[in-house]
């Protein structure tokens, strides 16, 4: 997928992707965090953006593409703690991208014949 990522109406969606992820975590303390607190922050953010955008459109290769181009806009926008989080999304993005992925399971019913009456 081909996309400019200067367009300006490009760059007005990444800030309301931004915001929106923003409003839903809190990323003020995300060094200071454990390990396990910090994978569970990767995966609401993950999540977010995949109910962000439309998933049947981009591929895996495509998602991480969007999560480093989306990266460097907060670089230069200055948000360094999201652009940290967004980092550590791209090097766990095999791990954590899986988790979100929803299992379907199948069940399969045996129905009993009930004898006929007659």
């Amino acid at each position: 997928m081909s996309l400019n990522v200067n367009q300006p109406s490009f760059i007005s969606f990444l800030e309301t992707l931004t915001n929106n992820i923003l409003t839903h975590i809190t990323v003020a303390d995300y060094f200071t965090l454990s390990q396990e607190s910090k994978l569970s922050v990767q995966y609401v953010t993950i999540k977010l953006i995949k109910g962000s955008i439309k998933l049947n459109m981009i591929n895996d290769d495509e998602l991480k593409g969007f999560v480093v181009v989306l990266r460097k806009k907060n670089e230069e926008s200055e948000h360094y703690e999201f652009a940290e989080l967004l980092n550590d999304i791209v090097k766990n993005f095999d791990t954590i991208n899986e988790m979100t992925k929803t299992v379907k399971k199948e069940i399969n019913v045996k129905a009993e014949k009930t004898p006929k009456k007659t």
